[in-house]
């Protein structure tokens, strides 16, 4: 009998690779719980004052019956079904130069998107703005209700005024529910106009599973989505520049400001998990994170595969953050052809 200790085997050199990248990120995850746990208990003595938001009861989700046509990417005899290794419930590959889906799962109900609506956000304001360096002025009448709610900021303060570029990298890499307000405000006067944009080019677009209440993505039981959906929507702010150029970025840095003199420095949350070559046959350019109690983790990820197809990956109530992170190196692993397993595959017919 071996000893239990021994080393596992792995069948192909393509599943050592994918082994070790998951001890190395679980070890990077350990890593960064002892550092907060350090911070924690440091601080431990600092009085803080938290609002807590209330949580609701999530609505049943429901799957709709089309009447009428829709721009989904096709659903093909080969179009894989993803099974119980993909930690999230909801979850849909697309291959965008083919317009097919390339693998899903329960991709058609409809869930809560949490802070990956702001894709949505940043399409609609991008598309309704004309001057990226016309000036705002953040208010306390749009951050307080934001800190009472616990949303995520980009940290823009009081009477401090920002170009709209700002709050463009504001709302989608760090997840700035007060840039997307902010943005609101800009283009349509009021966070209800702006919603009502993005339902207008949600009905554009040919979605029937989508519906928004607010830019922000915080919970409301008729603010819903579905992974199909939602990679549509990503397709099409990719097909826009400016808007490929934000959710592309890892880091920027804000304008300088007397309320912030070096500017703030911006972080990519999505990016901040990856650096987006960890999966074979495909390299993850863009992305957005998002997180409720009611939604779990969702993340929406661009990437480019080595057989020149793009894709768009949604994954939608996944259980933490990491698990949404390996979701989408195995998931693109899985699917996307790499150069070193047609090699393979051209060695062994030869």
């Amino acid at each position: 009998m071996g000893s239990i200790f021994a080393k596992k085997e792995y069948a192909t050199e393509r599943e050592r690779r994918r082994a070790r990248r998951r001890r190395l990120f679980r070890l990077r995850q350990r890593v960064i719980e002892f550092a907060i746990l350090a911070v924690v208990v440091t601080a431990i003595a600092i009085p803080i004052s938290l609002a807590v938001r209330s949580v609701d009861t999530p609505t049943e989700p429901v799957v709709s019956n089309p009447t009428e046509p829709i721009t989904y990417p096709l659903y093909a005899s080969d179009t894989a079904r993803m099974g119980e290794s993909v930690d999230a419930d909801y979850a849909v590959l697309i291959d965008v130069t083919d317009n097919r889906v390339v693998a899903s799962k329960k991709a058609a109900v409809r869930v809560y998107p949490a802070s990956i609506t702001k894709v949505m956000t940043l399409l609609v304001a991008v598309e309704k703005t004309t001057d990226f360096t016309a000036p705002f002025t953040m208010t306390y009448a749009i951050t307080d209700p934001l800190y009472l709610a616990n949303a995520t900021v980009a940290g823009f303060s009081n009477n401090e005024t920002v170009p709209i570029e700002d709050l463009l990298y504001g709302a989608i890499l760090p997840s700035g529910a007060d840039a997307c307000q902010a943005l609101a405000l800009h283009v349509a006067g009021s966070s209800e106009a702006f919603v009502k944009l993005m339902n207008d080019r949600a009905a554009e677009l040919g979605l029937v599973n989508t519906h928004f209440v607010n830019p922000d993505g915080l919970h409301h039981p008729d603010h819903y989505t579905s992974a199909e959906d939602m990679a549509v929507i990503m397709t099409a702010a990719m097909a826009n520049e400016h808007c490929r150029q934000v959710l592309s970025t890892y880091q920027y840095t804000t304008t300088s400001t007397p309320q912030h003199p070096e500017g703030i420095l911006l972080t990519s949350t999505m990016f901040g998990r990856m650096y987006g070559t960890e999966p074979d046959g495909a390299t993850i350019i863009a992305g957005k994170t998002g997180y409720t109690t009611e939604a779990g983790h969702t993340m929406v990820s661009y990437a480019e595969g080595e057989n020149g197809h793009d894709y768009v990956l949604v994954t939608m109530k996944g259980s933490n953050r990491w698990e949404a992170t390996y979701d989408a190196f195995d998931i693109y692993t899985a699917y996307c052809p790499s150069k070193s397993q047609d090699e393979t595959t051209t060695s062994a017919d030869g």
